[in-house]
């Protein structure tokens, strides 16, 4: 299957690898040239926490460029599926530029992104493609611009969003497109837990529920996932954005899970070492992707009639954590 990547950070790297070794031809699309170079020398390493031997992948065993790059290679020979696993900011603001290029075509889509508004953006901006969302639980650490730590085993899961959070998610959605299913199967081949669903959207919110409760701590007050857990104070503020989160989805008409704080608790012990995204981002003095977690709550929140004045001042409070020099 030949399959594109846009975006060569943990997650792309990963999948990248794992599908490369699984035989698919795998075109990779990176930010700058920089990196493409660097891939196209030094191939492609995925090594693991455990003692496990490192998977490495020479650089002619797949083709690394930079975006700008993207447009003309798909034209001429476009691939079967467009896997997206840039953040939130670069999808809204760097990609469309390239994308746009393509827009007659009628490419298969599969996005990665954390929170929400990504998939009705891309959607619009390439009204003849085909969009899946994907959540995924597998953990990936980027070790340098041509080596990714598998951290995690998780999962992929592959589904249409509905337009209507309130929506029946008990409803059919029609049946699997083979595309769809051919894409499940190299995910398989290449040793990933990967699942089709029509319960996408209740991940999806159940992970924007996760997110937005963990990420933005461990940015503001720069510790691990773990840390949370390490004072009352912490979970008490952990609880406060949790409450506010559960009454917008409450308010949306939103189902989540009885045991969502609990999950949310668990998440903080089984990751307890990890550096959360948003964390990253910001130790980096990256955008983060506040404005796409707390901020998609609190924008269902104003629709609702309703403030979540805390996850306000959080999206505020992270956003100010990185300034642009002027």
């Amino acid at each position: 299957m030949k399959i594109d990547i846009i975006g060569a950070g943990s997650l792309g790297l990963l999948l990248a690898g794992k599908l490369i070794g699984a035989g698919n031809e795998i075109r990779l699309w990176c930010r700058g040239p920089e990196q493409a170079l660097e891939l196209s020398r030094r191939g492609l390493i995925i090594s693991y926490e455990d003692e496990r031997e490192p998977l490495r992948l020479a650089g002619d065993r797949f083709y690394s460029a930079s975006i700008d790059k993207f447009a003309a290679a798909y034209t001429q020979d476009p691939g079967e599926w467009i896997i997206v696993t840039v953040k939130q900011n670069a999808l809204h603001h760097e990609l469309p530029e390239f994308l746009q290029q393509v827009k007659d075509a009628q490419p298969h889509i599969v996005c990665f992104q954390n929170g929400r508004g990504h998939l009705a953006f891309l959607q619009a901006l390439l009204p003849k493609a085909n969009i899946y969302a994907a959540v995924t639980t597998v953990g990936a650490k980027r070790a340098s611009g041509s080596e990714v730590i598998h951290a995690g085993e998780g999962g992929i899961w592959l589904g249409k969003e509905s337009a209507d959070p309130s929506a029946d998610r008990q409803g059919s959605r029609g049946e699997a497109e083979p595309e769809a299913i051919c894409l499940i199967e190299a995910f398989s081949l290449a040793g990933f837990s990967a699942h089709l669903s029509k319960e996408v959207d209740t991940m999806i919110y159940r992970k924007l529920l996760i997110n937005a409760v963990i990420n933005p701590l461990t940015a503001i007050w720069r510790i691990p996932n773990g840390e949370l857990l390490a004072s009352e104070h912490r979970i008490h503020m952990m609880r406060a954005l949790y409450d506010e989160a559960v009454s917008v989805y409450d308010a949306c008409g939103i189902g989540r899970d009885s045991l969502a704080w609990d999950n949310i608790l668990e998440v903080c012990r089984a990751t307890s070492s990890n550096t959360s995204s948003m964390l990253a981002d910001v130790l980096a003095s990256r955008t983060t992707e506040i404005r796409w977690i707390n901020g998609s709550l609190v924008e269902m929140a104003e629709r609702s009639g309703m403030d979540i004045p805390l996850h306000r001042w959080i999206c505020r409070m992270v956003e100010g954590m990185i300034a642009e020099e002027r």
